[in-house]
């Protein structure tokens, strides 16, 4: 019998390879939230080829090699703010129910299965969240393989922390493109505990990369409670 992965995926499409290990990033408290100027121009996300790759593990009892699947998850929508030709700013809604194994394609009963059971209240609780979002807090330039620091307020479930990633960010004529390291989250600093009683370990750690476009022009302006605004410290 076909050993499914039962494991997270969360907020690039790629179908990743294998690479280094990485330590989760660091989380902190939710900070408030980055706000541009008069002058900041808004960006619309354009959700028809912007996502977040995910890759995730576990090993079953008796192994000891890891087993891994990999996939994607859209975006409902997202604005990003530019002055003076630089990203100062940012909100993004992730659509969870939109998640998707990629590597199980060529088997459609066993993706379905996976698939449904990540986005079932083991892992992202689909029907109860059906939103992921981000917010970033600061932009920082750095010099090397990226050229942006970026920090955000990433909530799922119930559960808003601040990360931190670094990400390449450019800005041609009326299009702007975010493209990220691969980063590492721990599922368990955002609620989801699920490991099965027996037969596997399910790792904490599940890899991300977010691959962004956005475009000037009209920006759908989304009204959100106050709470969601400032962000207690």
């Amino acid at each position: 019998m076909k050993k499914v992965f039962l494991g997270l995926s969360a907020v690039a499409l790629l179908a990743f390879t294998a690479c280094e290990k990485k330590e989760a990033v660091e989380v902190k408290d939710a900070e408030e939230v980055a706000v541009g100027s008069e002058t900041t121009a808004n960006f619309a996300v354009d959700t028809e080829v912007s996502n977040v790759g995910w890759r995730a593990f576990k090993i079953y009892e008796g192994e000891t090699e890891e087993q891994g699947h990999h996939g994607t998850i859209k975006l409902q929508s997202g604005t990003v703010g530019i002055e003076n030709g630089e990203l100062v700013s940012g909100d993004f809604v992730i659509d969870a129910a939109s998640l998707e194994s990629m590597d199980l394609n060529d088997s459609p009963d066993d993706k379905a299965k996976l698939d449904g059971h990540l986005k079932s209240e083991d892992f992202l609780h689909v029907e109860k969240y059906p939103t992921a979002t981000f917010k970033i807090t600061a932009v920082n330039k750095i010099e090397g393989d990226y050229n942006t620091e970026i920090s955000g307020n990433l909530k799922m479930r119930e559960d808003e922390k601040n990360i931190t990633f670094k990400a390449n960010t450019s800005l041609e004529g009326e299009t702007f493109t975010m493209d990220s390291e691969e980063f590492t989250i721990d599922r368990k600093d955002f609620g989801i505990v699920f490991n099965p009683a027996k037969g596997a370990v399910i790792k904490d750690n599940v890899t991300l990369r977010v691959n962004l476009k956005a475009n000037q022009g009209e920006v759908e302006v989304v009204e959100v409670d106050a709470a969601d605004e400032v962000v207690a410290e």
